[in-house]
């Protein structure tokens, strides 16, 4: 089993001034479908928002034995430590 993780460092902010052709690759898109990509791959994709339908996507995942992309949607204001790093955000 492989886990991925992947941290962007570059913000927004960092990257004004950028043109639609040259952002970074690695950029954050809201609402992007990242899920559907691995299909492409013949991996399964999820699109979870709460908990317990992280809980069903993992099981489910791991169950298939094939590559899968949970995509896991958050509020970036919610918890106390998003509160102290919002400016980061």
């Amino acid at each position: 089993m492989a886990v991925c993780m992947v941290a962007i460092e570059e913000t927004p902010r960092k990257l004004q001034g950028l043109t639609r052709m040259t952002r970074h690759p690695l950029l954050f898109v809201p609402g992007a479908a990242y899920h559907t990509l691995i299909e492409a791959f013949g991996g399964k994709g999820y699109l979870v928002g709460t908990p317990e339908e992280l809980k069903s996507a993992l099981a489910e995942s791991f169950a298939a034995r094939k590559p899968a992309v949970i995509n896991v949607t958050i509020d970036p204001y919610a918890g106390a430590e998003s509160g102290r790093l919002q400016h980061k955000n």
